[in-house]
């Protein structure tokens, strides 16, 4: 199927000259369904890493992803352990901080600053 990882996290089906977008597999995978359209998997190798990077990589912010115990900002060299740490060396980077999910980007400001309260 023609499913690709647009560089905001988010997750794109083309059928034609036309798209579906959705920030998740599993939410792209319902569109699909609701639109009538046939959802398949063509290696599921790659299904399954796939589902590894939507997994890690549903964050709430633009181009940020968790993965090794780091907060990564993708297209560059930037990450940090913290989070907030993260926001900072990007906006000084003059680099864009964005939210694309408010509730999870919430949450995981929550518990991302957790980890280091003790």
């Amino acid at each position: 199927m023609n499913v690709y990882l647009l560089d905001d996290m988010s997750w794109e089906y083309q059928f034609g000259e036309k798209s579906l977008k959705a920030p998740t597999l599993k939410e792209l995978e319902v569109l699909v369904s609701l639109y009538g359209l046939k959802w398949s998997k063509l290696d599921d190798d790659l299904a399954k890493r796939s589902l590894e990077i939507d997994k890690n990589n549903n964050t709430g912010f633009l181009n940020v992803y968790f993965k090794d115990d780091f907060w990564y900002y993708r297209g560059s060299e930037l990450k940090s352990h913290s989070l907030e740490v993260l926001k900072k060396k990007v906006l000084k980077a003059g680099l864009e901080w964005r939210e694309t999910d408010s509730d999870l980007a919430y949450k995981n400001m929550k518990l991302d600053s957790r980890r280091f309260k003790k």
